[in-house]
């Protein structure tokens, strides 16, 4: 997997995950990639997670970026890119922008775009997911994507994480179809980069991030993809990235990106 770069990886410093950053670093190295963006979830507001289990402490982030560049100083030939995944709260984006503003100025250099959240539900939380069985799948696929439309159009984020994650436990859209058109149109429009993530293939739906007629219209909207594995553990990095690359060489990509410090992108070749 020489080539490839691994945009999308958290520690147990996330609150949810296992494995410390020095041992994903190491699943890094072992993985024989040529880079990665460690992506820790930045701390979110108390009433969305009161115990601390879906993002950092508000009291270690700080500490989550002098780790990482020491490691990125001691590992000789190592790139690796100090990020962060940041939830989009719709119902405060004032807040959002506040924390991704912070997390910038505290050294984060890549920061992944994501909506875990509506109305305060967790939808992808397997603790929440028999609240599904109250929802209107249709009405929940129109919410997430307008907040993802939104999200991607905010300029705050440089990377939109696992595109459609709104069907991991396998609640499709009638016509998902437009759903993926509109938001390959934004992130176009927009200039965000999309993540295509392996993690679905770890889900219940057993599909890659986002759907294959996504990443078609993203290639062909000329929006530029990363590779993201999501890993929650070490053995987890550059999940089943192989394939991933071969997917999306057969859907028309010949190169994915890898995000860098102040916007800057490396493009590596498939």
């Amino acid at each position: 997997m020489r080539g490839l770069a691994d945009c999308h990886i958290h520690s147990e410093l996330c609150g949810h995950a296992t494995g410390t950053p020095a041992e994903m670093i190491d699943a890094i190295a072992w993985a024989g990639l040529y880079g990665a963006v460690m992506t820790e979830h930045l701390p979110l507001k108390r009433e969305l997670d009161p115990d601390g289990i879906y993002s950092m402490r508000g009291d270690i982030d700080l500490l989550y970026v002098a780790e990482l560049r020491d490691m990125r100083f001691d590992w000789d030939g190592l790139n690796l890119v100090i990020g962060a995944e940041a939830d989009w709260i719709s119902t405060d984006v004032a807040w959002t922008k506040e924390s991704v503003r912070s997390a910038r100025e505290k050294g984060i250099e890549v920061v992944l775009g994501s909506v875990h959240f509506l109305d305060g539900w967790a939808f992808d939380d397997p603790d929440q997911r028999e609240v599904w069985d109250t929802k209107e799948v249709d009405k929940v696929w129109e919410q997430y994507f307008s907040e993802w439309c939104k999200a991607a159009q905010s300029g705050l984020f440089d990377v939109m994480a696992h595109p459609d994650l709104v069907k991991k436990f396998g609640h499709f859209a009638r016509d998902a179809a437009q759903y993926y058109d509109e938001a390959s149109r934004v992130a176009a429009s927009a200039g965000v980069l999309c993540e295509v993530s392996t993690a679905g293939w770890r889900k219940p739906v057993g599909q890659l991030y986002p759907d294959s007629l996504m990443i078609e219209l993203l290639i062909q909207r000329g929006v530029g993809l990363t590779m993201g594995s999501d890993a929650h553990a070490p053995d987890e990095v550059a999940y089943r990235f192989d394939t991933c690359a071969r997917t999306l060489y057969e859907l028309g990509a010949r190169q994915v990106a890898y995000p860098q410090r102040e916007r800057r992108v490396t493009w590596l070749e498939l």
